[in-house]
């Protein structure tokens, strides 16, 4: 696409050359100034490829504007417009460097030979840099490759004559993406961009063969942990491919590589031993102190908070991380937005809650945050409107919990747990959990200890069934644990209980 400038403090002018602009096939983008100052003003804030102007204009004439555009865009193609009685400007104009001039009226046919002229020669231009970029890019692929594998001294001293080594240094991790099949060799012209897509962030891609790739990465306080992760569930979802990833230690200077490379092939190793570990890290595991916890555990502990719907966890987790980022200002605001963007995307994993257009807009959204401040707002937003789902959801569950009570309360004697108790009533364990708890007060476990305790009471008071046989009757298999936690919960033994030395420290719930 060209972006050209058009000049002339005429509008009608103006009017007829964009209009003869349109008429070009070629796709483009057409600012338009009514004089040099304005004209100097566009050239400083857009990337302009062709500068269409007049010679007489108010305040700054064209060929002044011709001028001071050539000093500080040598690059910029010029075209001028001149009448006949202008032409010793527009002679004047050649010597500053114009590449062409269109006489007055304009003639659209000359036009349109002109433009295609200069549009070859931009054209051209891109080619070779395109050309030059790639030329570049091979060399570096090919030295970096043979410098991983071999370590030679030799490589590197004529990889320093067509290149400079000093860009290697900013790497300082590598992750290695790895699959059972010729995945990269159909998927390698189209993979970095992707992956450049999710993760928002710089890195160098290196394909090594039909199976294995290299990310080097140049931000240096970022656990890479939390960034393997993102990748590997992003290509679980876009492809039906077994990956595997390698994260290796952070390193300093190009000449960790080879043996970063041989890290890297021994975490890969590991999957023949743990097949169902997606993600190998080199990384020693910092202590857990405050503020210096990894994002990785983190937003493992937030992942499991949403799967468990626990929002005092899950707030008390978000805070951890918004302090970590707060009173430590190593990060880089890319790695800063990409941390909180995992914790939209685990909100956002809960199937009810928003759709996939909506994550979009509210990544999208923090993305474009210019301080910290900004970014924890987005995310708490997000994080209350989950909030808010949850509680709404709750209301329109209470037959649910309704339901398991009444269960609990006919089949006390069974072997009770959440697991099976969601599946009577078609919800996941973390969401009926999370609903009991709010309906009732108290957790599904303590619920049903409750229930237990009190028909024990209730079979003691009433009936002369011994201690062994009550403990059967409400559920306990082992005797020594039943008496042992009605002495908990009634201050008493069920013995003593039974003949009323109990009365006083009685605490039963009303449930």
């Amino acid at each position: 696409m060209y972006r050209i400038l058009v000049v002339d403090d005429e509008r009608i002018e103006r009017e007829g050359i964009k209009y003869l602009l349109a008429e070009d096939k070629e796709e483009k983008t057409v600012f338009e100034a009514s004089d040099g100052r304005q004209a100097l003003n566009i050239l400083g804030k857009e990337e302009i490829d062709i500068l269409l102007t007049d010679v007489k204009m108010p305040h700054m004439d064209g060929l002044e504007l011709t001028r001071r555009a050539r000093e500080k865009y040598p690059d910029l193609k010029i075209i001028i417009f001149s009448g006949y009685g202008d032409f010793s400007f527009a002679q004047e104009a050649i010597h500053y460097g114009v590449t062409d001039y269109i006489l007055k009226p304009v003639d659209p046919e000359q036009f349109e030979k002109t433009m295609e002229k200069v549009e070859r020669d931009i054209a051209g231009k891109w080619n070779q840099e395109k050309q030059k970029i790639r030329e570049k890019d091979f060399l570096r692929q090919y030295f970096l490759q043979s410098y991983l594998y071999s370590g030679s001294e030799k490589i590197l001293e004529k990889a320093g004559e067509v290149l400079d080594l000093n860009e290697w240094n900013k790497w300082h991790c590598a992750v290695m993406i790895e699959t059972g099949t010729d995945f990269f060799d159909s998927a390698k012209d189209v993979l970095e961009e992707e992956i450049f897509k999710e993760l928002r962030r710089e890195f160098f891609y290196l394909n090594l063969n039909a199976r294995q790739s290299v990310l080097l990465f140049c931000d240096m306080y970022c656990d890479y942990t939390l960034v393997a992760n993102s990748i590997y569930l992003y290509l679980k979802r876009e492809y039906e491919v077994k990956f595997h990833l390698a994260v290796s230690s952070k390193f300093e200077g190009y000449q960790k590589l080879p043996s970063v490379m041989e890290q890297l092939e021994q975490l890969m190793e590991e999957k023949f031993y743990h097949p169902d570990t997606h993600v190998f890290t080199g990384e020693e595991v910092e202590k857990a102190e405050s503020g210096d916890v990894q994002d990785s555990r983190l937003m493992q502990k937030i992942s499991e908070d949403v799967s468990r719907k626990d929002m005092p966890q899950l707030w008390n987790h978000f805070h951890c991380l918004a302090r970590k980022y707060q009173e430590n200002g190593q990060f880089s605001a890319m790695y800063i937005k990409f941390v909180f963007s995992n914790v939209i995307q685990e909100l956002f994993s809960e199937n009810c809650f928003g759709g996939e257009h909506k994550l979009e807009k509210e990544i999208e959204r923090l993305y474009n945050c210019s301080n910290i401040s900004q970014i924890l707002e987005v995310t708490e937003e997000n994080i209350k409107a989950y909030e808010a789902f949850l509680n709404r959801s709750m209301s329109e569950s209470r037959d649910e919990v309704a339901t398991v009570k009444n269960y609990i309360y006919e089949n006390y004697r069974e072997d009770l747990n959440l697991e099976s108790l969601a599946e009577k009533v078609y919800l996941s364990s973390g969401y009926l959990s999370f609903i009991f708890k709010k309906e009732t007060g108290m957790n599904l476990n303590r619920f049903i200890r409750v229930v237990r305790m009190e028909k024990a009471k209730e079979f003691l008071c009433t009936t002369n069934m011994k201690v062994a046989q009550v403990s059967e009757e409400v559920g306990f298999a082992n005797v020594s644990y039943f008496c042992r936690s009605f002495r908990e919960y009634y201050g008493s033994s069920p013995e003593s209980y039974r003949k009323g030395m109990g009365d006083d420290e009685e605490h039963s719930e009303k449930i």
